[in-house]
């Protein structure tokens, strides 16, 4: 017996899937992850292509002169070279910088992109939960409905309520009925909902997390929080950095260019002509393009008003996650105070059904009352999974606005 109850446990407990399980699973599978991984890694090719230009370039060539009259010059030259580029105008050295905030850029935008899946997730796996915990409040009523009902018919049988009382109980059975259907057609959406998050189909069953905590949170700690560690504000930090660089580039062909070469040269003379011997040649070029200077202004113009832009980007998006930390803050508040009162009313309209059944079947209360008090038990459980869940949801939301753990942040 001790054996069965072992791997009963077993197989439960490794059907169960957490939200942690979720998440991972989710961070490993998601389009979106494999999206921004991308975008990252194109940057960092772009950094590497960026730093390939300070690279020397390696040549060789050879020349074959095939004259109709023999003169003293080389029938074959052979040259081997190495060209490095000194300088140029600062324009490799701006696009090198411009790649690596470019990179940091897309670095940071894949660590949005984690934070925004992670959200997802919560949403998707508390929906689950939120709709199982909705379709098991609706069985529930149901089974009490039909469970009047068959009192009803009793009571009816032996001529202590009319049709009309029996008629209205099986009806609000009936009903219940229904709102168990579309109950179970929301948690089988949630269920595609969530497999669709993870990438996969569902493993394991769901399971509840810890009841949330009361708390309350700083709201100006939140927000000193949020301007530090959000990604999306370090990405355009880096995007702006980037374009800075651009206005640098702009000006480099009204800059002079260096490069230095190294070659070796072997000729080759035909019989009975002699030339010059074998020699290493190091050439250094110097060039300034004097009356290019016009083009590189505007360039850099452009440049300019381009990090503007950017700028003004920045600021409407402190504005904007502002707002949304207030929002998030206020929807936690919201529902944390709501779910308080839903408890409240839960254990009211539980009392107030019990009181109404006794009435009923003693014969005071009618049809009616025992309806009323269903129903509002049946709001009241609605109300006490929509304010769980929902303060759980405003917890995620938090957390998203300003990219942490809400843990140790109470007020």
């Amino acid at each position: 017996m001790k054996a069965i109850f072992t791997a009963l446990f077993f197989v439960i407990t490794l059907s169960a899937l957490t939200l942690d399980e979720a998440i991972d699973l989710a961070l490993q599978n998601h389009a979106k992850i494999a999206q921004a991984q991308a975008s990252f890694q194109a940057a960092d090719e772009r950094e590497s292509g960026a730093i390939a230009n300070f690279f020397p370039t390696i040549g060789a060539s050879q020349t074959r002169y095939d004259r109709d009259i023999k003169t003293s010059g080389a029938s074959q030259t052979t040259r081997l070279y190495a060209n490095l580029n000194l300088f140029k105008g600062l324009g490799d050295y701006a696009d090198l910088r411009a790649a690596n905030w470019t990179k940091e850029a897309r670095r940071f935008e894949f660590d949005a992109a984690k934070a925004d899946v992670v959200l997802e997730i919560k949403y998707a796996f508390y929906g689950y939960l939120k709709a199982k915990d909705t379709l098991a409040a609706a069985q529930e009523s149901w089974r009490a409905a039909q469970k009047q009902a068959k009192d009803a018919q009793a009571f009816y049988d032996q001529g202590l309520i009319g049709d009309y009382e029996r008629h209205t109980i099986a009806l609000e059975a009936l009903q219940n009925e229904q709102t168990a259907l579309e109950a179970q057609s929301a948690l089988e959406v949630a269920r595609l909902t969530l497999q669709n998050a993870i990438a996969q189909p569902l493993l394991g069953e769901p399971i509840a997390p810890k009841p949330p905590i009361r708390a309350a949170f700083d709201r100006a700690k939140l927000s000193a929080i949020m301007q530090k560690n959000r990604s999306e504000l370090k990405s355009l930090t880096a995007q702006i950095n980037a374009q800075k660089e651009q206005k640098t580039k702009a000006i480099s062909p009204a800059l002079p260019y260096a490069d230095l070469q190294f070659s070796k040269e072997k000729y080759k003379y035909d019989d009975g002509f002699s030339g010059m011997d074998d020699q290493t040649v190091t050439t250094l070029t110097l060039t300034w393009q004097l009356p290019g200077v016009i083009k590189p202004y505007f360039d850099r113009e452009a440049a300019l008003y381009e990090q503007r832009a950017l700028e003004s980007r920045m600021i409407d998006l402190k504005r904007t996650l502002e707002l949304q930390l207030a929002s998030a803050d206020e929807r936690f508040l919201l529902a944390e105070k709501a779910f308080e009162v839903a408890k409240a009313s839960l254990r009211l309209a539980e009392e107030n059904l019990r009181i109404a059944q006794n009435r009923f079947n003693e014969r005071i209360a009618s049809a009616s009352e025992l309806i009323d008090a269903d129903a509002a038990l049946w709001r009241a459980k609605e109300r006490y999974t929509l304010y769980y869940y929902d303060k759980l949801l405003a917890i995620a939301d938090l957390e998203r606005v300003i990219e942490s753990d809400l843990t140790g942040l109470k007020k």
